[in-house]
C-alpha cells in the first residue's frame, strides 16, 4: 500500500445496469485491486464474465439479466407497437420487475441468514444502486462512496431535464433540480422504505440526494470537467463531496482480455488501411426493433456523403456491401463500403474513424471525445439526452432523439460533423481531457480517504 494509505480493506461495489453502467465500477475496482484492497464486484448476471475476463477476482452475480429484459422479443415486439400505452405499460412492467429482482437479490447477498458477501469495509455504488447501497451501508455501519457518471445533483448551470430547463437563470435551474428531486422522490420514496423495512431499517422522509448531501457522502463525477464548463469549481466552493474527477476507463492489459474486436482482426485492419477514416455506427446496449432498417438509413446517407461505415449491431463480422439505398448487405472485399464487428474496443478503433454515431451512453461518449473526432449522438433513455445535448452545446457534433432518425436528419448531421469547425473543436477538446489514468487514481484516493474517515462524516 502506499505511504498514508488506508490498511487493506475489504470494498465491496454494486454495479447494477447495462454495460455502461458497470464498466467505470470495474476500472476503479481494479485500481483499489491493485493498492491492496480485496475487492469484491456485484454485476448483474449477463455481465459476470464482463468482470471476470477484466480481471477482477471475486465477482458476484446479482439482479436480473439487465440484457434479456429489454432485448427479449417481447421488448422489441413492445418498442415496434404504434400504441404508446402498450410502450409504457412494458417499459413500467420491467423496470418495477428488475427492482423487485434487486431487492431480492441485496437481501440475499447482503443482508441474510446466510450471506454472500461478508465482511464488507467500504461499499462503492454505481448510480442505479445509490438508493439501495445508501441503505445496505448504514445497516452494515460501513462507508458508502457514490459514482455519477453526468451531472445528477443540483447546481446552477446545467438543469435536469435536457431540452426542457435548457438556458434557465441560475436561480430557476436550482429550483428545477429541486422540484425534479421531489418529483423523483414521489416516485420512488414507497420501494425505497419498503427495502429499509425488510432491511431492519427506520422509514425515511427526505430523497436519497439530500441523505447523501447531509451525510457528507462522496459522489464521485466520473466525467470530464469540460463537460459543464464552470460547475467543477461551483461543487468546490461548497462542501467537497462532488469533485469532478475524470471519465474512468479500464488500463490496457484489463482491454487486452476482453472478447472486444481491436488490433488482432487483421481482415478489419486491411479494410481500414484500403480506405479513408470511416464512420463508426454503434448503439451499445440500445434494443434496435429494426437494426436492419436503422443500419440503411445511416449507410445510405453516409453514402451519399461518400463515407464508408463501421457497424457495430452485434451477428457476423466482416466486410459488406450494401445494394441499394434499401440496404441489403452481400459479402465483400475490403473495397466494400461497410464493415461489421460485434463487441469493440473503442479506445483502438476510434481514432482510426472520423466521427462517431452513437446512443449517448457516457462510456462511448467518452471513447469518441478522447478520439478526438466528432460524434452523432441519438440518444433513447436516462442521462443519453444529456450527452447528445453536451455534445452539441459544446459543438463537438450533434444531438437528437433516436426516434428522429431519417436519412435525411443523418445526412444534415454528418454535414454537421465533417465541416472544418467541428472536426477542429473535437480534437481540440480531445487534448484538454484528463487522461483515463489520472481520473481512476482521482477516484480511488477518495474511496481511500473514505476508509480513513469512516462511517462519520
Amino acid at each position: 500500500m502506499r505511504t498514508g494509505a488506508p490498511d487493506a480493506a475489504h470494498l465491496v461495489f454494486l454495479l447494477y445496469g447495462s454495460r455502461g453502467d458497470v464498466q467505470p465500477g470495474l476500472c476503479l475496482a481494479l485500481e483499489s485491486a491493485r493498492r491492496g484492497h480485496r475487492v469484491t464486484v456485484a454485476v448483474p448476471p449477463n455481465l459476470v464474465p464482463l468482470a471476470t475476463a477484466a480481471g477482477v477476482g471475486e465477482v458476484v452475480p446479482i439482479g436480473a439479466d439487465t440484457d434479456r429484459q429489454w432485448t427479449s422479443d417481447e421488448a422489441l415486439d413492445a418498442q415496434r407497437s404504434a400504441h404508446p400505452l402498450r410502450k409504457a405499460k412494458f417499459a413500467i412492467d420491467t423496470a418495477r420487475a428488475g427492482i423487485a429482482a434487486f431487492d431480492d437479490a441485496m437481501m440475499t447477498t447482503f443482508l441474510g441468514d446466510d450471506p454472500t458477501i461478508t465482511g464488507v469495509d467500504a461499499l462503492i455504488a454505481a448510480p442505479l444502486c445509490q438508493a439501495r447501497g445508501l441503505a445496505v451501508a448504514e445497516r452494515l455501519g460501513v462507508p458508502l462512496t457514490v459514482l455519477r457518471y453526468a451531472p445528477m445533483s443540483e447546481n446552477a448551470l446545467i438543469g435536469p431535464v435536457p431540452g426542457v430547463t435548457d438556458g434557465w437563470t441560475s436561480q430557476w435551474t436550482r429550483r428545477a433540480w429541486r422540484i425534479h428531486d421531489g418529483a423523483v422522490w414521489s416516485v420512488m420514496r414507497h420501494g425505497e422504505n419498503r427495502f429499509r423495512q425488510r432491511a431492519g431499517l427506520r422509514p425515511v422522509r427526505t430523497s436519497c440526494a439530500q441523505r447523501l448531501n447531509l451525510a457528507q457522502i462522496p459522489q464521485i463525477q466520473a466525467y470530464d470537467p469540460g463537460i459543464v464548463p464552470g460547475l467543477a469549481e461551483q461543487w468546490r466552493a461548497g462542501p467537497s463531496i462532488k469533485p469532478v474527477v475524470g471519465f474512468l476507463d479500464l488500463p490496457s492489459h484489463a482491454r487486452a482480455t476482453l472478447d472486444e474486436t481491436s488490433g488482432a482482426d487483421a481482415d478489419l485492419v486491411r479494410w481500414l488501411d484500403a480506405g479513408e477514416p470511416p464512420l463508426f455506427v454503434g448503439f451499445g446496449s440500445m434494443p434496435i426493433a429494426n437494426p436492419a432498417a436503422t443500419r440503411a438509413m445511416i449507410a445510405t446517407a453516409a453514402r451519399r456523403h461518400g463515407m464508408r461505415c463501421v457497424f457495430a449491431f452485434g451477428g457476423r463480422s466482416g466486410a459488406q456491401g450494401v445494394s441499394s439505398d434499401s440496404g441489403v448487405s452481400s459479402d465483400a472485399d475490403e473495397s466494400s463500403d461497410s464493415y461489421d464487428v460485434a463487441a469493440v474496443n473503442h479506445s483502438w478503433l476510434l481514432p482510426r474513424c472520423s466521427a462517431v454515431v452513437h446512443h449517448g451512453g457516457a462510456g462511448t461518449t467518452a471513447a469518441g471525445l478522447r478520439a478526438g473526432i466528432p460524434a452523432i449522438v441519438y440518444s433513447f433513455t436516462a442521462e443519453q439526452p444529456f450527452w447528445a445535448g453536451r455534445i452539441a452545446d459544446l459543438g463537438l457534433g450533434t444531438g437528437r432523439r433516436f426516434t428522429r432518425l431519417t436519412i435525411e436528419t443523418m445526412f444534415d448531421d454528418l454535414t454537421v460533423a465533417r465541416s472544418e469547425s467541428v472536426r477542429t473543436a473535437a480534437a481540440t477538446f480531445a487534448a484538454t481531457m484528463i487522461s483515463s489514468d489520472r481520473a481512476v487514481r482521482t477516484a480511488a484516493d477518495i474511496v481511500d480517504a473514505r476508509l480513513l474517515q469512516g462511517v462519520a462524516g
